[in-house]
């Protein structure tokens, strides 16, 4: 049995300092004290199983890599960095994508002689904000949601405020504001901590 409150506890530390997190970060994200985390890496007491799963889904790690030996894990983490370089890569192709579609819509606006062709840019910002938004869900953390969230509302007003602008829709920008304020507050709602 101490071999595996061993391994357990080589392996809790090891995956911490792999995710570049403290004790107290950690503690914060899972919703346990620092000082339960500390007797965790100790080796004091072995976390129950419910947290092993919530550590296991943080790191990105299947549960029985607490029980393997920390050689075997660090071999986990590279292939680990392989899937964050491939999700970044997926992310930015996309986003690529809007910007290649919004170049073609410019130059077959700029052609059949549009006077405001360079909207489709402008159009792209938006766009590229929703992407960002919907790949950040999936893989990113929580507080890239909000920052993406408050680009998208101010890119598309802006980008109202251009497609508009012989209306001179200058108070566009005023409703941005609530709407940031919004945003901010929602920022500021804790996780549900897992127990």
């Amino acid at each position: 049995m101490e071999n595996i409150r061993e391994l357990v506890r080589e392996n809790l530390i090891s995956f911490r300092k792999g995710a570049k997190l403290t004790q107290l970060e950690l503690a914060q994200k899972i919703g346990y004290s620092d000082k339960a985390v500390s007797r965790w890496e100790t080796g004091e007491v072995v976390p129950d199983i419910e947290t092993l799963n919530a550590l296991s889904e943080l790191y990105g790690v299947p549960m029985g890599a607490f029980f393997e030996k920390p050689s075997v894990n660090a071999k986990s983490n590279k292939k680990k960095g392989l899937k964050i370089g491939n999700k970044m890569a997926i992310a930015l192709l996309s986003i690529g994508g809007v910007w290649a579609v919004s170049t073609v819509i410019f130059v077959l606006l700029y052609l059949g002689t549009i006077a405001n062709s360079w909207l489709a840019f402008v159009w792209a910002l938006p766009v590229s904000f929703v992407l960002s938004i919907v790949f950040n869900a999936m893989w990113g953390r929580r507080v890239w949601t909000f920052i993406f969230i408050s680009l998208l509302i101010w890119t598309l007003i802006l980008s109202a405020y251009l497609q508009l602008l012989p209306y001179n829709l200058y108070l566009l920008f005023v409703v941005g504001a609530p709407l940031q304020a919004c945003v901010v507050l929602a920022s500021c709602i804790k996780k549900k901590k897992r127990i």
